[in-house]
């Protein structure tokens, strides 16, 4: 079941398009899902070859639920150059937290992709 689809026009110093898709492989209801008024955090360096992350806010999740985000979920992020047209499909992942590395944390609402542009933007 496709439960969301979000396209920014934001300008990210390599693409000017992105699309995510979040997908979930049973039926349920999302309580959190990412809208169009939902910006991704965007870290890193914003140039080529430097790993860029975005940090979306999504339905929150539990690796302990039975709709386990790693196995019943799956983030794609369509990042295109719009000159070139060149597109990738970047898979990403549930982060709880977004920061489960250090805080052990099993649960939250963070999904995040990385990135590292072959080309530049404008």
């Amino acid at each position: 079941m496709n439960l969301l689809l979000l396209r920014l026009a934001r300008q990210c110093g390599f693409a000017t398009l992105m699309v995510l898709s979040l997908n979930v492989s049973v039926a349920q209801k999302v309580t959190n899902p990412v809208s169009a008024d939902n910006k991704p955090l965007i870290t890193g360096e914003l140039m080529k070859w430097h790993k860029v992350t975005l940090t979306f806010d999504g339905p929150r999740a539990s690796e302990t639920d039975d709709n386990n985000p790693f196995l019943n979920y799956r983030l794609n992020v369509l990042f295109t150059h719009k000159a070139s047209g060149k597109s990738y499909l970047v898979p990403g992942y549930f982060a709880a937290d977004g920061n489960a590395g250090e805080t052990s944390v099993t649960a939250g609402d963070k999904w995040r992709v990385h990135f590292a542009p072959d080309v530049t933007g404008t």
